[in-house]
């Protein structure tokens, strides 16, 4: 008789009885109910057995070869690390953290270069260990400050000055706040590759404008529909990216909008009309501490340094003072922002404004960006902001009309840009079916992203399928636009919703479902915007008169007093920079 493959069970997992008594019938010891005891005890300890052995063989394989775990396209997670440690004898449990850690310096030590995505993988190797670490802590896997120790002594000298460097010196702290330091590290060094990735020190800035001359750029918010999550690094970088969105006016106008002009003190002056303040800056320490958790305006300090006011990034300010460099460019700069949408909103503000300041800056100074620059330019000052994000939101803004974007693998994205009818979404054309709703709440994405963000880094199988899933659905959302079919487009970005929340739960809050059920039997469907937590929702009706119902339902009774509609309409300009 032919036997078909054997499948034998995971780490812990349970063997069915009908596999012990067709093993027990095999070997012909079922003739009696002792007997056939014994050889049940027997048959499971020989898989017990051999299913160790398999465990120790492929343990021995990763730890002899700890680089073929962590590539791109490995699936090996944070879990499987974890399971590992906790199941390896206390004696050889530094052996672990020491291999990996040696094979990291090998690849991504100072020698390494910094740059190219496969740098991109130090990160991954960080945060990998620092779950592991924390997840064998907290399970009681046996893993004390004296291994942590002992991991280090199996370090070479230039090993641990690499570690010490990172801040994660073995030994000196307690595996659960190492590990925690080993998340924040992975963090730091994927905020560095990005902001390095296409660097080149510019040219001095020098004023391009006549004295009586303002700079006004204006740009629309971002509504992303589909494939968010797959735009933000390292995703984006390693496997490429697919979202749709779509640029869209607020209540007639353009909201988000910059002034610049050159004025004759040696000074800058940031003002923010929305806000209502305002500060001058007459030292280079009080522009360039946009990283510092206290600075004010920190988005419009960075846009100015990574323009060149800035003795990193411009060729000849190294040891310059502020009022030097003003001297030089031809006279101080005021700057004026105007945010005409609720903090927090989820609609890209905060990418959008950089990309407007930094093209208003850049026409100060006469320097002239292409779309793939200032997107880029973008996505460092993100980076250097310590706010992460990708490059959906400043393409959505940039760029005018409804559109998928597409990006391969690389450290610089290179978006390719599709256009798509905007019919079924612009309140205009589609007899008003479609309704824009702030909830009141504010969000912050930085918390939720660096939740996704990390499990994409540990390999979270769940999370890898879901992101899978998201990344194929802007081509089936554009086709149901393409088809002018609103009831479709309803339902597909409801559907890209539960993707969303199926990736991070913490995307939605009890407020935001309840808005969903008292609306429920009027939409097609309905997503949150932005990373989630809050911010607008975008809500496609049944009908003219559920579109109705609803607006009563949720003007009525708002769930909180900022609540309220917001109109809006699709942007046929995207980003637009002019000389007044």
């Amino acid at each position: 008789m032919r036997l078909g493959r054997t499948v034998l069970p995971g780490a812990g997992e349970h063997i069915p009885n009908s596999c012990l008594d067709l093993a027990v019938q095999s070997s012909g010891l079922d003739r009696a109910p002792e007997t056939r005891l014994a050889a049940k005890s027997q048959v499971q300890s020989s898989h017990k057995s051999f299913h160790a052995r398999r465990l120790a063989i492929r343990a021995g394989s990763i730890r002899s070869n700890p680089g073929r775990a962590f590539r791109p396209e490995s699936g090996f997670s944070a879990s499987d690390l974890a399971f590992f440690i906790r199941e390896t004898a206390t004696a050889e449990k530094p052996l672990w953290l020491s291999g990996i850690l040696k094979e990291s310096y090998r690849r991504h030590g100072p020698e390494a270069p910094l740059v190219d995505v496969e740098s991109l993988g130090l990160s991954r190797i960080l945060h990998t260990l620092g779950t592991a670490v924390t997840k064998v802590v907290r399970e009681g896997g046996g893993l004390t400050r004296t291994g942590l120790a002992d991991s280090g002594k199996k370090l070479g000298r230039k090993d641990r000055a690499w570690l010490d460097s990172l801040g994660l010196s073995l030994g000196e702290t307690t595996p659960a706040a190492w590990g925690s330091r080993a998340g924040q590290a992975a963090f730091e060094h994927l905020g560095k590759a990005i902001i390095r990735s296409g660097y080149e020190r510019i040219e001095p800035p020098k004023n391009a404008l006549r004295e009586d001359e303002i700079v006004w750029g204006r740009a629309p918010a971002r509504f992303d529909l589909g494939g968010g999550w797959t735009d933000t690094p390292p995703y984006s970088l390693e496997r490429g990216g697919c979202v749709i969105n779509a640029a869209v006016n607020l209540n007639g106008q353009a909201p988000i909008q910059a002034y610049a002009r050159v004025i004759p003190e040696p000074e800058i002056r940031i003002n923010s009309i929305d806000h209502s303040v305002r500060i001058t800056i007459r030292e280079l320490g009080d522009l360039l501490d946009y990283r510092q958790p206290a600075s004010r305006f920190g988005l419009a300090k960075a846009a100015l340094a990574l323009c060149g006011f800035s003795p990193v990034e411009a060729v000849w300010a190294k040891g310059m003072t502020l009022a030097g460099m003003l001297g030089r460019f031809g006279g101080g700069i005021e700057l004026t922002t105007l945010a005409a949408i609720p903090s927090g909103s989820g609609l890209g503000t905060s990418s959008i404004m950089g990309a407007v300041l930094i093209s208003v800056i850049s026409r100060v100074t006469g320097r002239v960006l292409s779309p793939r620059d200032l997107f880029h330019a973008v996505l460092r000052l993100e980076q250097e902001l310590t706010t992460g994000g990708g490059w959906q939101d400043q393409v959505g803004g940039v760029v005018e009309g409804v559109k998928v974007i597409r990006t391969g693998p690389g450290m610089v994205p290179d978006p390719i840009i599709h256009f798509v009818p905007a019919d079924v979404l612009n309140p205009g054309t589609n007899g008003g079916q479609t309704l824009l709703y702030y909830t009141g709440l504010r969000r912050l994405a930085k918390n939720i992203l660096a939740d996704v963000v990390g499990n994409y880094l540990d390999r979270d199988r769940r999370s890898l399928e879901t992101l899978r899933q998201i990344h194929e659905f802007p081509p089936l959302i554009a086709e149901a636009m393409s088809q002018k079919s609103v009831e479709r487009f309803g339902r597909f970005i409801d559907a890209a919703w539960r993707l969303k929340k199926a990736l991070d739960p913490e995307s939605t809050t009890p407020v935001i479902e309840r808005i969903l059920e008292r609306v429920g039997k009027h939409i097609f469907g309905a997503t949150l915007l932005g990373a989630g937590g809050g911010g607008f929702l975008l809500l496609v009706c049944r009908s003219e008169d559920d579109t109705q119902a609803v607006r009563h339902l949720l003007t009525e009774d708002p769930p909180n007093k900022r609540a309220r509609f917001f109109e809006f309409e699709v942007n046929s300009e995207g980003l637009v920079v002019t000389v007044c």
